[in-house]
């Protein structure tokens, strides 16, 4: 059964720093049908959450971000920069940080 999780809409919102992305897997073996769900994990003050991410272009761009994020811990030590405000304008995705 599938946790309902809340889906990242085009509204433009704050999500905080991305800590983690992924495709759900099916929890059963022998499950004949595999979810397609994508998600992503975000943390702000001390307080984690995960959504659902709509598509495909948006999970890519997260990737990136949290790419970067692994980068700046690994080279300086430091929780990372990608501290995310995410929305849809105009049919493309805005990933800024503040």
């Amino acid at each position: 059964m599938q946790k309902i999780l809340p889906t990242i809409g085009s509204e433009e919102k704050f999500y905080g720093y991305i800590t983690g992305i992924g495709v759900e897997r099916c929890a059963d073996p022998i499950c004949d049908q595999i979810p397609s769900r994508l998600y992503a994990s975000f943390e702000y003050n001390g307080e984690t959450t995960v959504w659902c991410v709509p598509d495909h272009e948006l999970f890519g761009i997260l990737a990136s971000h949290l790419t970067d994020m692994a980068l700046t811990r690994t080279e300086h030590g430091e929780y990372g920069y990608s501290k995310l405000w995410i929305g849809k304008k105009n049919g493309a995705w805005k990933v800024d940080l503040p």
